[in-house]
């Protein structure tokens, strides 16, 4: 009887971001799935995709470390291949070089002269599948390779990030909104993201598990030491796994469970070869996941005939924020208002989309999941 090939995911304790320590520990990660050597030749422009979500810096686990950038950027290098770095962040409105400057890229790229590329300034490329069409940058389409890589964290709206959707970082700009707006459930942004991942597939996956971010994530969780590195052609296997360390079931996570159907990796770890460490010797059995991730279990007809009174919503405390506009210069549908009297932004609910944008790109934290009662009663 055949049996199938498996994907193959590394999997390294490290703890921590220290470059001699971490350039040592990527070194090895790429070992275990046959060396860079196996996929890196001479001469290739290879582009590496961090995780540049907003302005902050890395220790608070809201961005790939640069040390991880660094660190692969000098395998690469040492092979013969030319790297560059590129992303379009979150934010970007308000500039990327203070995303670059906040996140600690800018002074890791001066130091070890490497080109970072602004995918805002750079072009794109027109791409379709299935009757859609995407404006991918186009320094990702006419890269030789691309190395992902992302950064593990809960996610409000798709319950988990890390490499498929580290992937929509390849639309710039304001179109990531454009599709926010006509995909706003989890289910439609995640075939979103499952486009965008075949039409542009990272050849390796580097994903930074060291400091990762749990509760309501992507940006407004805790940090949370997990000291893993993780690697794998298969990007799908990867979230596969690395959902299944921190307690959530991959099926569960749309991302995942919609990639692995349309044939684009492995999405159930049975089929997952795993070297370096075991699995049932890095899962942690306390990470906190997102508030929201049991609605989503309420029966649809429970939902239909209680929906006003079982919601969950973005909200934004007063007394954090700091009235910058981040949100309502982000919102795809317009339903964030700043205020005249000096008080937050407020919502028009019947626009909001719930596409948790403005919680994803609120600098100081201040968006918050709020719940009904009933919906508390439902999902605590």
């Amino acid at each position: 009887m055949f049996d199938p090939p498996k994907s193959k995911v590394a999997i390294s304790s490290c703890s921590s971001y220290d470059p001699a320590i971490l350039q040592k520990k990527i070194a090895q990660t790429f070992e275990l799935i046959g060396g860079l050597d196996k996929f890196i030749k001479p001469g290739m422009k290879v582009l590496l995709k961090p995780n540049l979500l907003s302005a902050k810096e890395p220790m608070r686990a809201i961005t790939t470390h640069p040390e991880i950038v660094a660190a692969t950027a000098r395998e690469v290098r040492n092979l013969g291949a030319e790297v560059i770095v590129g992303d379009s962040p979150g934010g970007a409105k308000r500039g990327v070089r203070r995303v670059w400057e906040n996140t600690g890229m800018l002074a890791m790229a001066e130091r070890e002269k490497i080109e970072l590329v602004n995918f805002e300034a750079g072009g794109v490329v027109k791409m379709s599948i299935h009757d859609h069409h995407y404006f991918l940058a186009k320094p990702a389409v006419e890269a030789d390779f691309i190395i992902n890589l992302p950064k593990l964290k809960t996610h409000v709206l798709t319950l988990m990030t890390g490499a498929v959707k580290n992937m929509f970082g390849l639309i710039p700009g304001f179109r990531k909104g454009v599709y926010h707006k006509e995909a706003p459930k989890p289910e439609e942004f995640a075939h979103i993201i499952v486009d965008i991942l075949s039409l542009r597939p990272p050849h390796l996956t580097l994903m930074d598990a060291i400091l990762t971010m749990e509760g309501d994530g992507p940006s407004s969780g805790n940090p949370r030491w997990v000291n893993l590195l993780m690697a794998s052609t298969d990007p799908v296997a990867i979230d596969a796994i690395a959902a299944t360390i921190i307690g959530l079931n991959p099926e569960r996570v749309p991302t995942t469970r919609l990639a692995s159907e349309a044939g684009l990796g492995l999405g159930w770890p049975e089929a997952v070869e795993i070297v370096g460490e075991k699995l049932s010797e890095v899962r942690i059995h306390d990470f906190k996941l997102t508030s929201n991730r049991k609605l989503e279990l309420i029966p649809s007809t429970l939902s239909r005939l209680l929906g006003h009174y079982v919601w969950v919503r973005p909200a934004i405390e007063d007394d954090t924020c700091t009235r910058c506009n981040v949100c309502v210069n982000s919102c795809p549908t317009g339903a964030l208002q700043s205020s005249n009297d000096s008080k937050a932004p407020f919502f028009n609910y019947k626009v909001c989309i719930n596409c948790w944008c403005c919680h994803e790109l609120c600098p100081s934290r201040a968006v918050f999941v709020d719940q009904s009662w009933l919906a508390r009663k439902f999902i605590r």
